[in-house]
């Protein structure tokens, strides 16, 4: 464990910066749908372990880094808030930019002074990296190396204002906060991989060693200041290496410029059970060009039929609306189509074009072939996914298959008159699927 006397978090999102020149994501792109499973794992493959680099090396230093000069800026600029003054800058930075804490603009974003303060110290502590997967319920998953860490803020001399003025909070807090640094083979079933950063930092939590009296002294919320004021810097940070759902490409970038992304098409992890051998941990890659030796073999997924399915709710009512206007989303492997529908009334069928078709290469025999269809409601912004699972067992489903598309919708239950979740079939998108014949490819 690392300790240190400074303050910030989001700061962690530079890896992406040291090794690509930009920020990485902080969305929580990997959060489980409550009322959907996620679909399965499509890959990359394994990596052999040959090509690597290790987690405290080169994500670990830059990660406590990043986090102890935020916290540094932080605590240089406590007195500046409590005085009032306009703006704050760090000792620091390369340029007034990189300089500007608050009350200043920081790449083209305006950080206003914050209304709280307080000095702080973290403990930082990373564990090891594992492979895990993405969890969408709506489109493919992939396989992805996920580093988790976990710091330990303690706050002290905190200050906040309410209706009733400003006060210095006279007990010490400690807030919590978990990071999760995920690297990725991004586009890796194109044949040629980069691998990519992405960052999701948990809300920000306190302890529960306190009082209610405590909580609001002054009638101010401090069980929501505190862990607000973490989770603020943490956000106003992020302005500085971007937002949103797309990730970073890692590789190198030369004197001239010239960015360099690092190629892959396979993924993995090394790490220990014991901390004597943590700091060899690593993320491993390879990059194995596909090579066709023949023509590549394709499966073809056609969509033939929509049809609404009636469903009713206990009291007889039509689950949702009388006529719905759909919109069918639909994957196989990671191709993707889209169909808007007619309004479609209970048993309506529709039938789309004969090009409402994909064709995706034939997977490994070890492979399975994934079919994702939504349902979306666009008039509503409801969505209902279902997938399908095929191998080559089955010769990747060939023939005529169905995928019910769900409903979801609460009633009361009868006995306690309290909302119980219901789920029925809402929708059936019948698929006309064409295997290939025996072939092969290499890679």
């Amino acid at each position: 464990m690392k300790i240190c006397h400074m303050f910030a978090i989001a700061s962690v999102f530079a890896i992406a910066g040291f090794l690509t020149g930009g920020g990485v994501t902080a969305n929580a792109q990997y959060t489980y749908d409550n009322y959907y499973p996620p679909t399965p794992s499509q890959g990359p493959p394994l990596a052999s372990g040959t090509t690597f680099f290790t987690v405290d090396t080169f994500i670990t230093p830059e990660v406590y880094g990043r986090i102890d000069r935020s916290i540094r800026d932080n605590n240089h600029c406590y007195n500046a808030v409590k005085s009032g003054a306009p703006s704050c800058f760090s000792t620091e930075g390369v340029d007034d930019n990189d300089n500007c804490v608050w009350g200043c603009t920081k790449n083209g974003v305006f950080i206003p002074r914050p209304t709280s303060a307080a000095m702080i110290s973290a403990s930082e502590k990373r564990y090891s990296p594992r492979l895990s997967q993405t969890l969408y319920p709506d489109r493919p998953n992939e396989n992805v190396a996920q580093t988790p860490f976990f710091v330990v803020y303690s706050l002290t001399q905190i200050w906040g204002c309410g209706s009733l003025g400003c006060h210095e909070y006279p007990y010490s807090r400690t807030v919590s906060q978990s990071i999760d640094v995920y690297i990725a083979c991004q586009d890796w079933q194109k044949g040629a991989g980069k691998l990519a950063a992405a960052t999701v930092v948990s809300r920000a939590y306190m302890d529960a060693d306190h009082s209610v009296v405590e909580d609001t002294l002054f009638g101010i919320l401090w069980n929501d200041v505190i862990p607000n004021y973490v989770d603020s810097r943490v956000r106003s940070a992020l302005s500085n290496f971007g937002s949103g759902t797309s990730s970073k490409l890692l590789g190198k970038t030369d004197p001239d410029g010239t960015f360099h992304p690092i190629d892959c098409s396979r993924l993995g992890v090394l790490s220990f059970p014991n901390e004597v051998d943590a700091k060899f941990e690593t993320i491993n890659y390879d990059y194995f060009p596909t090579r066709i030796l023949l023509a590549a073999q394709q499966i073809t997924v056609r969509i033939t039929q929509i049809r609404r399915l009636a469903l009713h709710d206990s009291s007889g009512s039509i689950v949702r609306y009388a006529t719905e206007y759909p919109m069918l989303e639909f994957y196989a492997g990671y191709a993707k189509t889209t169909l808007n529908l007619p309004p479609m009334m209970e048993n309506s069928t529709y039938y789309p074009p004969s090009t409402a078709a994909l064709s995706v290469p034939v997977p490994s025999d070890a492979g399975q072939l994934i079919l994702i269809a939504n349902m979306w409601d666009l008039s509503h912004y409801t969505r209902d996914p279902r997938f399908a699972v095929f191998d080559r067992t089955s010769n990747w489903g060939s023939g005529t298959q169905k995928i019910l598309t769900p409903k979801i919708w609460s009633e009361l239950s009868p006995l306690y008159r309290k909302p119980i979740l219901m789920r029925g079939n809402g929708y059936e998108v019948t698929l006309q699927i064409t295997g290939p014949p025996t072939a092969f490819r290499a890679f």
